[in-house]
Parts: C-alpha cells; sequence; structure tokens
C-alpha cells in the first residue's frame, strides 16, 4: 500500500512540474542589420482564472524555473526582467512589441479536445519582443 502512495504522489509531482510555467529570454541575431532580436515570455495555470497554480519564475537568479501559488505572469515583471537584459547589454530597444493569450477551456496536453468545463484550469501566457540597438542609434 506505501509503494503505491509514493508512486501515486511522485506522478502527481511529475505531472505538476510538467504543466508548470516557464519564464525564458530568447534571443536572434539579425544577420541583415547586425542587431539582435529578443523575446522574453512568461506563461502560468490558473485554477477559476483567478487563483494562481504554477508559473514561471521571473526572479533575477531564481532557485526554480517555476513557482506555485504566485502571480508572476503579468506585463510588469515580464518588462521588468526584459529591460534589466537590455539594459546589461548596455543597448536601448526599438520596435517593442507584446503579445497576451489567455485560455479558458482546458485542452489534453498532446490533442486539441477540450475539457467542457470552462475556467477550471485556465492558462494564461505574456510575451515581450523588441530589437536591440546601440544607445547613439536610438536617439536619431
Amino acid at each position: 500500500m506505501k509503494d503505491i502512495l509514493t508512486i501515486s504522489r511522485t506522478a502527481v509531482l511529475l505531472a505538476a512540474l510538467c504543466l508548470a510555467g516557464c519564464f525564458s529570454i530568447e534571443r536572434g541575431h539579425i544577420w541583415t542589420t547586425g542587431e539582435e532580436h529578443v523575446l522574453a515570455s512568461n506563461y502560468g495555470w490558473y485554477l477559476f482564472d483567478f487563483i494562481p497554480l504554477a508559473c514561471g519564475n521571473t526572479n533575477t537568479a531564481p532557485l526554480m524555473p517555476w513557482v506555485i501559488f504566485r502571480n508572476d505572469v503579468t506585463m510588469g515583471k515580464v518588462q521588468t526582467r526584459f529591460m534589466e537584459y537590455v539594459n546589461g547589454m548596455k543597448k536601448d530597444v526599438k520596435n517593442l512589441t507584446y503579445t497576451s493569450y489567455d485560455s479558458v477551456m482546458f485542452e489534453i496536453p498532446g490533442s486539441n479536445i477540450p475539457v467542457p468545463i470552462p475556467y477550471l484550469l485556465t492558462y494564461r501566457e505574456i510575451q515581450l519582443s523588441g530589437v536591440l540597438v546601440d544607445k547613439k542609434e536610438s536617439v536619431k
């Protein structure tokens, strides 16, 4: 009986880790202009579209890549980390755009089959992207 409980707890923990949110900063070099494109994104899962369950950790030096019961999927937190990166590179940013995505129907992972109970488990994602330029270039 103890083995079954241990296995089920481990399975629940692994499922939670797979569904946990993720914060990332991705960069790409634009070869034609010599500039760098940066994309910062964070996503998370919510209960009833209000109670944060798990999302990406936006702290500068996180111990874990995700946090539970804390809402880090906000424009302010993603923008703060994005600007920390930009300032650390000693650059300015142009063509700043954002995308916000909310899904109130939970879909079974690996399929497009929604669970017919809206707002039970919802998904939220924020992406912020821009092109880094030299400080003197952005003044023009």
